[in-house]
């Protein structure tokens, strides 16, 4: 792992610099689909997402999208 720095935004009075750690190296293979989503999965997690393994549906994932909306905003949606 190599850790890196990269320059964001720099002007006379500051400099915001942008620090992350390598975590991993382009292989000789190609991914799976699978190998490919639980990347994302833990990269989104290690970002502080939630994973919500019950959001299989349609339905399921308006539904939380709704809720988080609702959370977001501090409002309560009406039905219809």
């Amino acid at each position: 792992m190599t850790q890196q720095t990269r320059t964001i935004a720099e002007s006379n009075n500051f400099i915001v610099l942008d620090k992350y750690v390598t975590e991993w190296e382009a292989g000789d293979r190609y991914q799976s689909e699978s190998e490919l989503e639980r990347e994302l999965i833990q990269d989104l997690r290690n970002q502080g997402y939630e994973f919500v393994p019950d959001l299989t549906s349609q339905s399921a994932m308006l539904a939380n999208v709704r809720v988080q909306l609702q959370t977001l905003n501090q409002v309560v949606f009406n039905e219809g």
